[in-house]
């Protein structure tokens, strides 16, 4: 069964590759492409338009056709739209002068040869880039640095080049056909195109994130000094420097990172090391040594550091490739940076796999083979138990108005979690969960180390409670857990009552007033005294104040005619007046007029989600 899911996964990945990489080759090939066909094709247009021009003139003087014919066949036209000797010169002049139309067709030829010949070097470099990235974490690095200059450069050529080449297109494909030409079209394209120009600097210029944010206390070294000891004894045996920070929190993870984080308002540099204190209760003191250890070698191995001077460009490049997915006029952008980045992503979890279990076998030597091993069981079956649970709470359709229980109900129910015929299934094809790097499986990582377990066994570990653990090191540990497990389960409320918002379809008084409370009714005043009213139910209409109720709407759309906006609506069935189509004017809206828009979305997206899930429920219910 794991074997069927692992190879589902394997034939899905490649197929999202090939698509990735197909789309790639539409985009920076296609336009040139089609403009270089093109411009050979017109530039046989313009030689048989010109021969014939030329014998007709000639017949008409009553000369000597058939020697102009054949000069006419060895030397077309567009054979002289280039240098030429200097008894050329004047059939280059009647022929292909400059900004000519035949100028025009073989220029813009040159231009779509290069533009291939660019693209094929784009695509080697991105080939080249990922193949370093492959190589170690340095060549991450280096790869990621080189990789986001020279494509963000590339993209932008190709952006004013094959937009150049789509403005020329819009004018000349109706020209030459037709010999006229459609003005709105050219100008359509050309604002495509100054769109595109616009998202790249915009995405150029956006700002790199700051510290990250997480929840959590830091712990000083007078506020629990044998925690401190232990962890500076353990980096004394891994041979590194010990943290400058100890976080301790309610995550189901143990990590350690060298980039900045914000814990409540506080900026800490260095080296720091998080700590879970729900999961430090589950662990025998030696097993929590090897978790330690196991964290400790990643700053020996600089692990954290290259972590700390990656995500950052990566967080940049990232953004700037969501930018580029955004409009049609950036999708030539956006598939070499999507390509790379995906190439980068396989690199970076190879990587990160490598790493780990590095850092498991120093655990397993300085440690024992049975601590760790032992340690990735009981986190993977604690955090799985904690998904499922609050993924039970989340899916309530209930407000919750008492406290939550997270940390009792996971102690209640944990027991029995690990003994159901599913538990096995789960730890089998799960990873033990991190905030920054993709980790292998854990059965992966149990055979890395050499010690063999039977699975019959998991269980039993899973829900050994220790006698002692490193939470007796330390003293704030209780103090810190109350505070953020009222503060986490405070947050997961307010969550939860604004997801239910999103997915009432609602049915009484208590329902009503909770989708109110995040989806007001909230009125815009027109030019001329009308109103426009938007409702979790519909839209109110100025003028007649008819309710166009979201279940009667298709799609709609926000345009901007004659100086005027119109909210135009696509109903399903017809309106009051029998029309499929609402345009409605929107006029003196001014600075309004993006909060107008930004509510019709948001409110239209929350009755689409509501309706989406009640038909899934429905077709749930329903006998199969």
């Amino acid at each position: 069964m794991i074997e069927f899911i692992i190879l589902n996964k394997l034939t899905a990945l490649k197929k999202s590759y090939a698509k990735v990489f197909l789309w790639f080759l539409v985009t920076l090939f296609l336009i040139p492409t089609i403009t270089l066909l093109f411009t050979q094709y017109g530039r046989h247009q313009f030689d048989q338009r010109y021969s014939q021009l030329f014998i007709n003139d000639a017949r008409n003087k009553n000369l000597d056709i058939t020697t102009l014919t054949v000069l006419l066949q060895q030397h077309p036209p567009s054979s002289v739209c280039g240098t030429v000797p200097q008894e050329w010169l004047g059939y280059q002049h009647v022929v292909c002068a400059p900004r000519s139309e035949l100028w025009q067709f073989t220029m813009m030829g040159h231009v779509a040869r290069w533009t291939l010949l660019g693209s094929g070097v784009v695509l080697l470099m991105v080939l080249l880039f990922a193949a370093l990235a492959f190589r170690s974490r340095q060549g991450q690095l280096i790869s990621l640095t080189l990789a986001r200059q020279f494509l963000m450069l590339a993209s932008a050529l190709e952006v004013l080049v094959q937009g150049g080449m789509l403005v020329w297109l819009s004018f000349w494909c109706t020209a030459l056909f037709t010999y006229t030409y459609s003005l709105k079209l050219v100008v359509a394209v050309g604002l495509l195109v100054l769109a595109g120009i616009y998202y790249m600097l915009k995405g150029i210029f956006k700002k790199v994130p700051g510290a990250q944010g997480i929840e959590g206390e830091v712990v000083k070294r007078a506020a629990a000094p044998a925690l401190w000891a232990r962890i500076d004894a353990l980096a004394r045996d891994v041979g590194t420097t010990p943290p400058d920070h100890i976080i301790a929190g309610i995550d189901t993870h143990f990590y350690v990172t060298e980039a900045p984080l914000d814990v409540n308002g506080q900026i800490l540099h260095g080296r720091k090391l998080y700590v879970s204190i729900p999961l430090l209760r589950q662990l025998t003191t030696s097993q929590a040594d090897g978790v330690m250890v196991h964290e400790l070698t990643h700053l020996y191995e600089g692990d954290a550091a290259s972590g700390a001077l990656l995500g950052p460009k990566l967080h940049q490049f990232d953004e700037y490739t969501h930018l580029m997915s955004k409009t049609l006029a950036t999708l030539v952008v956006y598939y070499p940076l999507y390509l790379y980045r995906a190439l980068f992503e396989l690199a970076w979890r190879r990587n990160s796999r490598q790493r780990e279990f590095i850092a498991d076998r120093s655990a397993a030597m300085l440690i024992n083979p049975a601590a760790i091993v032992q340690s990735l069981i009981k986190i993977s079956a604690y955090a799985s138990y904690r998904n499922e649970v609050e993924a039970g709470l989340f899916d309530n359709k209930t407000l919750h108005k008492n406290a939550l229980g997270i940390r009792e109900a996971i102690a209640a129910g944990l027991p029995t979690h690990v003994r159901s015929p599913d538990f096995l299934d789960t730890i089998r094809a799960r990873s033990v969960p991190h905030p920054f790097d993709s980790h292998p499986p854990l059965a992966d990582r149990i055979r890395n180390v050499g010690y063999r377990i039977d699975e019959v066994d998991y269980a039993g570990i899973a829900t050994e409670l220790p006698a002692e653990s490193w939470v007796d090191l330390m003293p704030v540990a209780a103090e810190i857990e109350q505070k953020l497990w009222h503060q986490y389960e405070r947050n997961f409320s307010s969550v939860h009552e604004e997801s239910l918002a999103w997915r009432y379809q609602p049915e009484g008084e208590e329902e009503t007033a909770l989708v109110l409370k995040y989806f007001p009714s909230v009125t815009y005043t027109l030019k001329g005294g009308h109103r426009i009213e938007i409702t979790y139910q519909g839209i109110i209409l100025p003028k007649n104040s008819e309710l166009l109720e979201w279940n009667n709407i298709r799609h709609m759309n926000v345009l901007r005619r004659f100086g005027t906006h119109f909210l135009t609506l696509h109903h399903i069935q017809p309106n009051c007046r029998g029309k499929k189509r609402s345009d409605i004017p929107l006029p003196g809206l001014g600075k309004e007029f993006e909060n107008v828009k930004s509510k019709l979305s948001a409110y239209w997206r929350r009755y689409q989600t509501a309706r989406a899930l009640y038909e899934l429920e429905q077709h749930d219910r329903s006998p199969q």
